[in-house]
C-alpha cells in the first residue's frame, strides 16, 4: 500500500474527482478526511469509503473562508491525530457554488470573478495556510492541489476562472520553495476535460469536437486525475516539488499538423 496510514484530507471529496481521489488514497491505505459543502454526497462516499474498509470522517466545511479552513484540520487532527495529504479539489467553473454564469468576458457578470477565484484560488490558499505549520512541526507533508489546462492554455469564456487555475500554479511553485526546508512537497495537477457526469450533461454536443481536439482522443476519467494525485503524495514521488502535473490527453499539444 503506498500511503499506508497516512491521513489524508481531500477538499471537494465527494465530488467526482475528489471521490475518486479519496477512495484511490483509501484502498492505498490512508485514512481519509472529506472536506464538502454537499452533505447528502459526502455521507454516501464515506459509506462507500467504510465498505472499503478504511478510517474515515466528513466535515461539512466551506473552505472558502479561513475559519472553516481551520476548523476541517482541527477535526482531522482531533480524529487522527496528525495531517500528511493535503488534496485541494474543491473548485470549478460552474455548479452550486458558483451563481453566475460562463460568458465571454466583455459581458460576463461583475460579481463572477469573485466567486470563482474564491473557489478556485483563495480555498486552496486557506486550506494550505491552515496546515502548513503542524506540516512543518512534523517535517513531513505533501499537498497536491487540483488546477486546470484552463490556467496553461486558457479557456473560452472563462477568463476569471483561467487565471485562478493559473494562479495554483503561483501558489504551488512558491510554497514548495518554502517549505521543502521541512520535507513538506508541494504540487499540482492539471486536468484537462474531464467526462464527468456533469460534464456530459451539460455540454453533450460539444464532447464531439473536444475529443477531435484531444490528441488521445477521449475525455479523461477520474480515475485518470486520482492516479496522478496519488503518485505525487506517495513516496514514489519524494524528490519532486514544485510541478505541475498535465493531464490531459494531450489537449496542450496543439492543432493536428503543427
Amino acid at each position: 500500500m503506498r500511503v499506508k496510514d497516512k491521513v489524508a484530507i481531500v477538499t471537494g471529496g465527494a465530488g467526482a474527482i475528489g471521490g475518486e481521489i479519496s477512495k484511490l488514497l483509501a484502498r492505498e491505505g490512508a485514512r481519509i478526511v472529506i472536506a464538502d459543502v454537499n452533505n447528502e454526497a459526502s455521507s454516501r462516499m464515506l459509506a462507500e469509503l467504510k465498505r472499503l474498509g478504511a478510517e474515515a470522517v466528513a466535515v461539512d466545511a466551506d473552505v472558502i473562508k479561513i475559519a472553516e479552513a481551520e476548523r476541517l484540520v482541527r477535526a482531522a487532527l482531533e480524529q487522527f491525530g496528525q495531517v500528511d495529504i493535503l488534496v485541494n479539489v474543491a473548485g470549478g467553473s460552474t455548479g452550486p457554488s458558483i451563481k453566475t454564469k460562463m460568458d465571454l468576458f466583455a459581458r460576463s457578470e461583475k460579481t463572477r470573478g469573485e466567486e470563482i477565484v474564491r473557489l478556485n484560488l483563495l480555498a486552496p490558499i486557506n486550506c494550505a495556510r491552515a496546515v502548513i505549520n503542524h506540516m512543518m512541526e512534523r517535517r513531513t507533508g505533501a499537498i497536491v492541489s487540483i488546477s486546470s489546462t484552463a490556467g496553461v492554455i486558457g479557456m473560452m469564456k472563462g477568463v476569471e476562472y483561467s487565471a485562478a487555475k493559473a494562479g495554483i500554479y503561483g501558489m504551488t511553485v512558491t510554497l514548495a520553495k518554502e517549505a521543502a526546508p521541512y520535507g513538506i512537497r508541494v504540487n499540482c495537477v492539471s486536468p484537462g476535460i474531464v467526462g464527468t457526469e456533469r460534464v456530459r450533461k451539460m455540454a453533450p454536443d460539444l464532447i464531439p469536437q473536444w475529443e477531435k481536439g484531444i490528441k488521445l482522443g477521449r475525455l479523461a476519467k477520474p480515475e485518470d486525475i486520482a492516479n496522478a494525485v496519488l503518485f505525487l503524495v506517495s513516496d514514489e514521488a519524494s524528490y519532486i516539488t514544485g510541478q505541475n502535473i498535465i493531464v490531459d490527453g494531450g489537449l496542450c499539444l496543439g492543432p493536428e499538423g503543427y
